[in-house]
């Protein structure tokens, strides 16, 4: 039976893996230069469902017979899922993920070298506990942090020096890296120490990788020309599908689907040519039957709540006040005050509701004070549930 991957699937196989061939050309030559003593830093953009995250484990899977390599998703750290993501649970996660990548690398001789690493320098430390095979450093303090972020950012580097003869590098992907933002105003200093450590490294490569559109503030902040790698990181966009990737990608993987010129044009403006939208919708629609305009319209407004169904869980974590500035800017851009005269709130009360929905890439800033919904999946689910309903569903299950 024909059937694409879903949307969900971030581990593809490498016959379901489609078209990204220069993009992965692109970025191994970038890494590959890490064995020569030049390792890039990477900024790996795109907007939430267009396969970043497919992309770099198809690109850690071809490379990780010659390189140590970490992979690290931000938004799955127990700090940030519970608030409290801090720049010593950033460092602890770090940590942990270099521990785990040697011990599947088979390199645990590094492992017991690492308690004579922490002895050497004088790192202050409250206590080191074991957890499993490897120690953990506890800070003194919880503001007395540097050394920790000292160890921790060199660990790797170190790593490689010991094990040169077994790896041609190290690289460590720093996946939904905007999480990073819930550092708040400890932001700026974090990317600008880390910057300071990470520049003399020489067998080392970062990638950071998000979902952000082009105007979020943290790019600014780590890649700009006033941020903390700015000039010095390479900035890597990935674009959604273009028509024609979509019509051949669905002609050779999908026959069943019988598309009318204007069913698929009807098709290609629903999903947006992004990968997640159009694996899910394309096998949500009836195959072996014509596909017009209409049918593929009435296909759509019936799949969205599988095609939110990702989205969903985003909504439900949102406070009250939040879902109401979506559904109050749910029909047009609205000016900021306007949003707050309808909450019937003071519009500085909004900024840190504002923010996250901006961080989660809910929702942009188009300027003059003025904010619209950028998802444009969940705006249509949100239509359908009032329309169905007669009202939104503020308090989901």
């Amino acid at each position: 039976m024909e059937k694409l991957p879903w949307g969900t699937n971030s581990q593809l196989k490498n016959d379901e893996f489609y078209n990204r061939i220069d993009d992965i050309e692109h970025l191994k030559n970038f890494l590959e230069t890490t064995s020569l003593g030049t390792p890039p830093t990477i900024l790996l953009s795109g907007i939430r469902g267009i396969g970043k995250t497919a992309l770099l484990k198809k690109i850690k899977n071809e490379m990780d017979s010659d390189y140590l390599i970490a992979y690290l998703d931000l938004s799955h750290s127990y700090s940030y899922q519970v608030g409290e993501l801090d720049e010593i649970a950033l460092m602890q996660y770090f940590y942990t993920a270099w521990i785990d990548a040697c011990s599947k690398k088979h390199l645990k001789r590094f492992i017991p070298r690492i308690k004579e690493y922490f002895q050497k320098n004088k790192f202050h430390f409250e206590k080191i506990i074991e957890f499993g095979d490897y120690p953990i450093p506890i800070p003194e303090i919880k503001d007395d942090y540097s050394g920790l972020l000292n160890l921790v950012l060199n660990l790797p580097q170190k790593i490689y020096e010991e094990n040169q003869n077994q790896i041609k590098g190290v690289i460590m992907i720093i996946d939904e890296f905007q999480v990073l933002k819930d550092l708040g105003k400890n932001l700026d200093s974090f990317l600008w120490f880390f910057r300071s450590i990470i520049q003399s490294q020489r067998n080392v490569a970062y990638i950071f990788s998000g979902s952000l559109n082009s105007k979020d503030t943290i790019i600014e902040k780590i890649s700009g020309k006033t941020g903390a790698f700015g000039g010095r990181m390479l900035t890597f966009p990935i674009n959604p599908f273009t028509k024609e990737t979509v019509k051949n990608y669905l002609n050779e993987r999908l026959k069943s689907l019988n598309f009318e010129d204007d069913g698929f044009e009807r098709f290609y403006s629903c999903t947006k040519g992004i990968p997640y939208y159009v694996n899910t919708f394309a096998n949500l629609l009836p195959k072996n039957l014509q596909l017009n305009d209409k049918t593929v319209k009435k296909e759509f407004i019936n799949s969205l709540p599988f095609l939110a169904d990702h989205l969903k869980q985003l909504w439900g974590g949102l406070d009250l006040v939040e879902q109401k500035i979506i559904t109050t800017i749910i029909n047009d851009v609205t000016e900021r005050k306007m949003i707050a005269n309808e909450l019937n709130r003071t519009s500085g009360s909004l900024s840190r509701h504002l923010n996250k929905l901006q961080n989660i890439g809910f929702i942009e800033n188009m300027g003059n004070g003025k904010y619209g919904i950028s998802e444009t999946i969940l705006k249509a689910w949100l239509k359908k549930e009032y329309k169905d309903k007669g009202v939104f569903p503020y308090r989901i299950s």
